[in-house]
């Protein structure tokens, strides 16, 4: 049986419904503030939400309800928007479909703790053409509000495979011929802007605390590094790193 989780906001909701990677119970909308956005003379952006919402859950026979918010705490979130919706769990692709892709662009985490960092980073991949990620089998679905509210919705239109054996994926995208690249501040990394890259591709991208395990570096075909136009101590965050690395390689593979 499905366990059911919240989503919050607008872009949330209608994202994860039109997606179809997870089960639509029901979308909810606080009574009180659709009454308060639909009497006022102002616009609202909720009132153009409210009936793009609707029209989607016409189309799928979703039930939309209107409640108390207050009834709703786990539902209603941060700047919800009075939008929020009842829904199952995530469902993923299989490592092998992502390897089966034409020539695919892809991406793999490891070592990212932070929900919000998760959702931050997919929001990133999913921007600069990424066509899948692999992600280790801690379930960071489970926080489903935050990644898919920090992800803007990509974590939810992304194509997504877990796997407990990221080695062993290593070992089948390199009998598919997919060349593996690394992304670590490591003696002997290539400048990632200086890099010829091409598909079919899957960079590897790690944490901040703990970075890439040694292990799957030395799997890897090359490392890449970012260079930083001034010299500093400080490192850009997982989520600015996985910005500037995706949409570099985007760049060079499009």
């Amino acid at each position: 049986m499905d366990e059911k989780l919240y989503l919050s906001g607008y872009i949330s909701v209608y994202t994860a419904i039109i997606a179809g990677n997870r089960r639509i119970f029901k979308v909810l909308i606080d009574r009180e503030r659709f009454d308060k956005v639909m009497k006022s003379k102002y616009h609202f952006p909720e009132k153009k939400q409210y009936s793009l919402l609707k029209k989607q859950c016409d189309r799928l026979h979703i039930p939309a309800s209107f409640v108390k918010a207050e009834a709703y705490p786990n539902a209603f979130v941060g700047e919800s928007g009075g939008i929020a919706a009842e829904v199952g769990e995530r469902l993923y692709n299989s490592v092998e479909e992502l390897l089966e892709m034409k020539k695919p662009f892809l991406c793999a985490i490891d070592g990212i703790e932070d929900p919000y960092n998760f959702g931050q980073v997919l929001r990133s991949f999913y921007a600069s053409g990424v066509d899948g990620v692999i992600v280790p089998k801690r379930n960071f679905f489970n926080a489903a509000s935050v990644v898919t509210r920090a992800s803007a919705g990509a974590s939810e239109l992304l194509n997504v495979a877990v796997t407990d054996d990221m080695e062993g994926f290593c070992q089948k995208a390199k009998e598919k011929g997919v060349a593996l690249v690394a992304t670590a501040a490591e003696k002997g990394a290539k400048d990632l802007f200086k890099t010829d890259f091409s598909r079919p591709l899957c960079v590897f991208l790690g944490g901040e605390r703990r970075g890439m395990s040694k292990k799957l570096m030395e799997l890897c075909d090359m490392t890449v590094e970012i260079t930083y136009p001034r010299n500093s101590a400080m490192a850009l965050s997982a989520s600015s790193a996985a910005a500037v690395v995706a949409f570099e390689i985007g760049r060079r593979l499009n």
